[in-house]
């Protein structure tokens, strides 16, 4: 028993000093973590807020980089991370529809700036590489590259920018070519595992064959999508290799922020595909992790195929990613209970959210779990975990302009 007591008190030992108490904002995030933060914001009120102040640390996360590129995360251990390619492609879209919504150029600008940073790292084949600059820049990613992808998409469509159009198709080029005769993706992929989680790369083809009429990204991006659905416990609505590692494989476990990548691709693919059956399996999962909030009160960032929980701490990139599929739902088949589930997984996110500190590593950022030393990126708060959070808080704006269901 006293062995056990101190191999605990030397463990929460450990966390503090890797968190670095001492320096500026700190000491105030760490308590923000143990402390009672107050009622959670159902009503909303706080929302434009919680939104500004996540737009701000992703302002800083860019700021701190000199290339124009977005900060990877924020380490409680060492600062700023070098910039992230993948995670600054797919902040473009996010970036642009602050641009939008606020009236104000300087998220544009900030585009503009992510997008030349983006155009100087394209390698000769079309790919992008994986991680981020400082650990890598010659080998490719096919995952990372499609996000980038989806940057780049949104970025011609609102500007018509020529480099960007030629660096898109070189991009899906690639992708396509690296696709196997079975539809899943396995070649440079994180691991050498394919995974169904890479909807998430595919449905950016889809997105691309729509926006600009590749019938060939189309087609690999069906292709991939009946690999993913022959994948699914029909009893669940579970994607099995939804996970990182063969482990998680091996025991059907895996963060929400994957079984999000993957719900969210079948569902944004089979969208602009026009597949039912896609939508329908997109949905069955859709249900079956609401129902996991609704019995739990939280989303443990951690589940196995049974929805059940796996792992305590939230992943806080995974509420906001659910919260955005149960808003398309809503839109889709105009049934509320998909936006009140939304609701929820966001207010779980913006209570775990300290928007005031002195550190602009941490006012406003959203940490990778919840309390932070969960073990989705630890101690640390990845600029992915604010886009999704911001992406979230806007369509959830847009769900309420638009009102009830009339029936």
């Amino acid at each position: 028993m006293a062995e056990t007591m101190l191999s605990a008190v030397k463990s929460a030992a450990r966390h503090v000093l890797d968190c670095r108490p001492w320096v500026s904002g700190h000491g105030a995030y760490l308590l923000h973590q143990v402390s009672g933060r107050g009622p959670v914001d159902e009503a909303g009120a706080q929302d434009d807020a919680a939104m500004r102040a996540a737009a701000r640390w992703l302002a800083a996360a860019q700021d701190s980089q000199g290339d124009g590129g977005f900060s990877g995360r924020y380490k409680l251990a060492s600062g700023w991370s070098s910039s992230y390619p993948e995670t600054t492609g797919y902040i473009i879209p996010t970036l642009l529809r602050l641009a939008r919504l606020w009236d104000e150029p300087q998220w544009h600008d900030r585009a503009a700036r992510a997008i030349d940073f983006l155009l100087g790292l394209q390698l000769p084949d079309g790919a992008f590489p994986g991680g981020e600059v400082l650990e890598n820049r010659t080998r490719p990613s096919p995952f990372n590259s499609a996000q980038i992808l989806h940057g780049l998409t949104h970025w011609v469509q609102a500007t018509g920018d020529p480099r960007a159009a030629d660096a898109a198709a070189r991009c899906a080029a690639w992708l396509i070519s690296v696709q196997d005769g079975d539809g899943a993706f396995r070649r440079h992929f994180y691991l050498d595992v394919a995974a169904t989680y890479a909807a998430h790369l595919s449905c950016w083809l889809a997105e691309y064959g729509d926006a600009f009429g590749d019938g060939a990204a189309l087609a690999s991006a069906e292709r991939h999508l009946d690999w993913v659905l022959a994948k699914q416990d029909q009893t669940t609505g579970w994607f099995d290799l939804a996970g990182f590692t063969k482990e998680q494989h091996r025991d059907r476990t895996a963060y929400t922020h994957t079984i999000a990548y993957t719900v969210a691709g079948v569902l944004t693919s089979s969208l602009v595909l026009k597949r039912e059956d896609g939508i329908a399996a997109a949905r069955q999962a859709a249900e079956g992790i609401m129902r996991r909030l609704e019995l739990s009160r939280r989303l443990p960032g951690m589940l196995d195929w049974r929805w059940r929980e796996f792992e305590h701490p939230q992943c806080l990139t995974g509420n906001a990613q659910m919260a955005l599929i149960w808003f398309a739902l809503t839109r889709h088949d105009d049934d509320w209970r998909f936006a009140n589930a939304g609701f929820k997984a966001l207010d779980l996110v913006k209570h775990a959210q300290l928007r005031d500190n002195p550190n602009p590593g941490l006012a406003g950022g959203i940490g990778g779990s919840d309390p932070v030393w969960g073990s989705y990126i630890p101690k640390a708060l990845p600029n992915w975990a604010a886009k999704y959070f911001i992406d979230g808080l806007i369509a959830k704006r847009a769900i309420l302009q638009a009102g009830a269901p009339s029936s």
